[in-house]
């Protein structure tokens, strides 16, 4: 994380209970003895909100953020939204964060627009992903973060364009260096494709990020996904009350370009 303007300040969060201002000194100080690069204040607090204030879970989770970010910059390079690749990649997908939080958590969709795997640009997918997941944080500081991919129109061409060590990296940095909460993954309309890779990634995924990986069928995405949002948070495209999901990616993209990474 980069030297960056934020949608909160520290002590706003340390007036509203959420953290307290020993911990932030006690973090400060601590990392003013690493070779850590320095942090503006709101960002400590953005791990201590998502660590629970445990001193060691902390000092964990930004020495692993600036360890991943510093060998593989292949994902976290380059965050101008209106470069090509980036533009691309939001051309044949679509990433948008939903414009209420349920229950203090974030809401982010993604899914194809373009089903033509020739298409995918996965570097540039999952480059997109980290910049939404930062972005969500930088904004409006959310309890956690709830993210819903919808399967349809993946196909094992798609799978053959992953590259596993790239995804490997993604799933280290939202396991161990994402300053932030993941409350629940859903993978919606599931399909072979989706179950094959989900059976293939595993060995590295933890305990903790598995147990909050559901997959739904065809079937549960148009009804069960209801039992954990309700219909009022989700766009139309899954049944829901709000507008289609291209309304709320292009309202995140000009998000992004304000924030400019």
């Amino acid at each position: 994380m980069s030297e960056v303007t934020f949608g909160f300040s520290a002590p706003e969060i340390i007036q509203a209970g959420h953290v307290s201002d020993d911990d932030l000194q006690l973090l400060k100080k601590w990392q003013r003895e690493t070779n850590l690069p320095q942090l503006t204040d709101e960002q400590p607090v953005l791990f201590l909100i998502a660590t629970g204030s445990s001193v060691e879970l902390w000092k964990a989770t930004i020495a692993a953020h600036f360890r991943i970010k510093t060998k593989n910059p292949v994902l976290f390079k380059d965050r101008n939204v209106q470069n090509v690749d980036l533009r691309k990649i939001t051309r044949v997908m679509h990433f948008a964060v939903m414009p209420e939080r349920y229950g203090g958590s974030t809401l982010c969709f993604s899914g194809l627009n373009d089903t033509n795997y020739q298409n995918l640009d996965f570097e540039c997918c999952l480059r997109m992903n980290c910049i939404i997941l930062e972005a969500v944080l930088q904004d409006n500081n959310p309890q956690d973060i709830i993210y819903a991919f919808d399967c349809r129109g993946t196909t094992f061409m798609h799978a053959w364009k992953f590259n596993m060590h790239l995804l490997k990296v993604y799933l280290d940095y939202v396991q161990h260096g994402l300053p932030c909460k993941i409350k629940n993954i859903h993978l919606l309309h599931s399909n072979r494709v989706m179950h094959t890779t989900y059976n293939i990634t595993k060995p590295w995924i933890g305990q903790e990020i598995s147990s909050k990986i559901v997959l739904h069928s065809s079937l549960e995405s148009t009804n069960r996904f209801y039992e954990w949002i309700p219909k009022r948070y989700l766009p139309k495209e899954f049944g829901g009350d709000l507008k289609s999901i291209r309304v709320y990616h292009e309202r995140t993209m000009r998000k992004l370009e304000e924030l400019q990474f």
